[in-house]
């Protein structure tokens, strides 16, 4: 769900990053120069959840075509840092979004567990186009 800005928002900030791998990294530097300019430690946790909800922005959207992009928008409050990935949109009119158990071995699959296991909520924007999670400070 969207979240307005509470009376205890500390502070918001958006950004948009090319939707390439290396974008990953950029937008994770971002949020936390940002956060650090604020005063405001990052949680332990943010840069994992952040680097999962881009890398799928990227994997399974348009986002991650020729000249896609996502976006970013970061809520710090005292108790929490949410941040929302919004994506280019879906390949087709599907957009699954729900943590799979992967076999053992293999190499992906477990981005949604991290970000569940992470997050002290996450789910689906309502434009249905992007997700959020909320880390824990």
């Amino acid at each position: 769900m969207l979240a307005p800005p509470r009376e205890d928002l500390l502070w918001q900030g958006r950004s948009s990053f090319p939707g390439t791998p290396t974008s990953i990294g950029d937008s994770r530097a971002w949020v936390r120069t940002r956060l650090v300019e604020q005063g405001i430690e990052p949680p332990a946790d943010l840069e994992v959840v952040l680097s999962e909800l881009a890398t799928n922005a990227i994997r399974h959207t348009r986002s991650g075509t020729p000249g896609g992009r996502f976006a970013l928008r970061v809520l710090a409050y005292p108790d929490r840092v949410r941040i929302e990935v919004r994506d280019g949109g879906p390949f087709e009119d599907i957009h699954p979004l729900h943590p799979a158990t992967p076999a053992l071995l293999d190499e992906h699959g477990r981005g949604l567990l991290l970000v569940e296991a992470f997050s002290a909520c996450w789910g689906r924007l309502p434009s249905r186009r992007g997700v959020y999670a909320e880390v824990a400070r």
